[in-house]
């Protein structure tokens, strides 16, 4: 059974003091797209925290992301250092599908205990991406995009290409923020606009599913469809996906204003949107 993978509103290496590249580092290459396009609509949106079924994408294949910014010049709403926390990895791996329709899942690192199959591509025809967990010989411990948040399951190594990123991004939902990891240390904050008390950002670890860049308010410039759900279903467009996303009117930014999604200034979203790889760790904590 194919279970899709849903989309929404809403993917990178450096070296600590290096300007973050959009490249991931692939451990096993071939011809065929990596996971980091960055595919662009122009919706024609009202606000909310979803895309309607029509404003969904014409492309079929991943393209690049767009270079520059749509805010240069502008003075981003920064943060300063978080309080210490849970240290976050210096790198973390990541595993995409590189051409199949579907991907077998199983239920153990075992072949003779299969679960289910997702498909190849997201709903934008992007690389399907999964966050490593844990690997033995052959296999990779994945978090799933799939119901309840924080499925997981096995993937055999030799069906998917394998790349690694070092950006790690926390929200902290009860301070309104979100930071931006590089090689383990932190780089930048940006207040944030969260879930609603009605419809509150599920806390979790989850990764970035897929990207979009988008011309048009109120969510330029653009979105990241993360692996997670909202805790109510969000009407619209295919259903609850969680996002992380741009927001053209930064009066909300710091409130709980949200169907469950995270919202960002769109000067602040643009240097991520341009930045980070499919599959890039989103943690989300209280």
């Amino acid at each position: 059974m194919v279970i899709p993978l849903i989309l929404v509103l809403v993917v990178t290496l450096a070296r600590q003091g290096t300007k973050p590249t959009r490249r991931p580092t692939v451990v096993a290459t071939t011809s065929s797209p990596s996971p980091t396009g960055t595919t662009t609509v122009t919706p024609s949106a009202s606000p909310g925290d979803t895309l309607s079924p029509s404003e969904s994408p014409s492309s079929t294949a991943p393209v690049a992301a767009p270079t520059g910014s749509a805010s240069e010049g502008a003075p981003a709403s920064s943060l300063g250092p978080p309080a210490a926390g849970d240290p976050v990895p210096a790198v973390s791996t990541i595993v995409y599908v590189n051409g199949p329709a579907t991907i077998q899942v199983y239920g153990a690192a075992d072949a003779g205990k299969p679960g289910t199959r997702l498909p190849g591509h997201n709903s934008i025809d992007q690389p399907s991406a999964f966050l490593v967990l844990d690997q033995q010989p052959g296999w990779f411990h994945v978090l799933l995009p799939v119901k309840p948040n924080g499925s997981s399951g096995w993937l055999k190594a030799s069906d998917v290409q394998v790349a690694t990123t070092n950006h790690y991004l926390r929200v902290t939902v009860s301070q309104f923020r979100i930071d931006d990891y590089v090689d383990g240390t932190w780089q930048a904050g940006y207040r944030v606009a969260v879930g609603k008390p009605s419809t509150p950002t599920p806390t979790g670890l989850y990764y970035i599913l897929a990207s979009q860049a988008v011309s048009q308010a109120p969510y330029t410039p653009g979105i990241f469809a993360l692996s997670g759900f909202a805790p109510q279903p969000i009407p619209g467009f295919l259903g609850a996906t969680l996002g992380l996303h741009g927001w053209t009117d930064s009066s909300v930014i710091g409130t709980r204003a949200s169907n469950g999604c995270i919202r960002l200034a769109s000067k602040d979203m643009d240097p991520l949107l341009h930045s980070l790889l499919l599959g890039t760790p989103v943690d989300i904590v209280a």
